[in-house]
């Protein structure tokens, strides 16, 4: 049986030793691995786009992976775009549209860490090597917590803002903490999203709903044969029915 999933990533590096969320990393030699592994397998690694198309019957059954990537971490361009563009894999990053070329303000007391994101000119420089981006909101927010103009302008300015910077169409969205209810979601799709993406944990399959694509976490507990395991088998959607 064919295996379509969605990848996520946070980091790409070492977790400092202070950290309370290590699991949010993977190392530069896992990551290789695994990006040599999907190409070792037989998998075809493609564009957020595809996957879409997939879901509305629009592209043929194969073996598809997509790969993304939350918030915009500078170790994106440092440890994970060389591998990716060693093995010609095209990816989505999600970017906090306000805190780009800063930190994660967001999270940075909570995890014991500060973060550096990427600025317009290294994001630019990707857009121009053919890296997708999405919006991850303004400032990263829980978005069912915000009135209704707040998180209009989370969803819809950081969409303006984006395109306006990249000069393309922004057409993802991305949850922040997974956090979303069917408010968020209407909003997403009123703003012009073709999808959004979630936290929660499965394969895609034909006629999901575009607005709540399941993804896998990839983390620094993730060994090889976890790995394998996601990509060869009902893996996830077991984990999937269990919650």
């Amino acid at each position: 049986m064919k295996k379509t999933i969605v990848l996520m990533y946070h980091n790409i590096g070492i977790p400092p030793k202070d950290t309370t969320f290590p699991g949010l990393y993977v190392t530069p030699r896992m990551f290789r691995f695994q990006m040599w592994y999907l190409k070792a397998t037989g998998f075809k690694v493609v564009p957020l786009k595809e996957i879409f198309s997939f879901i509305q019957g629009e592209v043929p059954e194969e073996n598809l992976v997509a790969i993304t990537f939350d918030d915009g971490c500078q170790d994106f361009y440092d440890n994970a775009y060389p591998i990716l563009k060693a093995y010609g894999y095209p990816s989505t990053v999600f970017l906090v549209s306000d805190l780009v070329g800063k930190e994660n303000l967001w999270d940075c007391e909570k995890v014991k860490e500060r973060k550096k994101l990427m600025d317009w000119e290294i994001i630019l420089k990707l857009r121009a090597e053919g890296i997708t981006f999405g919006s991850h909101s303004k400032t990263h927010p829980f978005l069912s917590a915000l009135s209704n103009n707040d998180m209009a302008s989370e969803i819809k300015d950081s969409k303006s803002i984006l395109e306006e910077k990249l000069q393309l169409p922004v057409d993802f969205f991305c949850y922040p903490y997974g956090d979303y209810d069917k408010g968020v979601m209407d909003m997403v799709g009123e703003a012009g999203y073709k999808g959004a993406l979630t936290t929660k944990r499965g394969l895609v399959h034909r006629k999901d709903n575009p607005f709540e694509i399941r993804r896998s976490l990839i983390r620094k507990t993730t060994h090889p044969l976890l790995f394998m395991l996601r990509l060869h088998t009902n893996y996830e959607d077991r984990k999937r029915r269990v919650r």
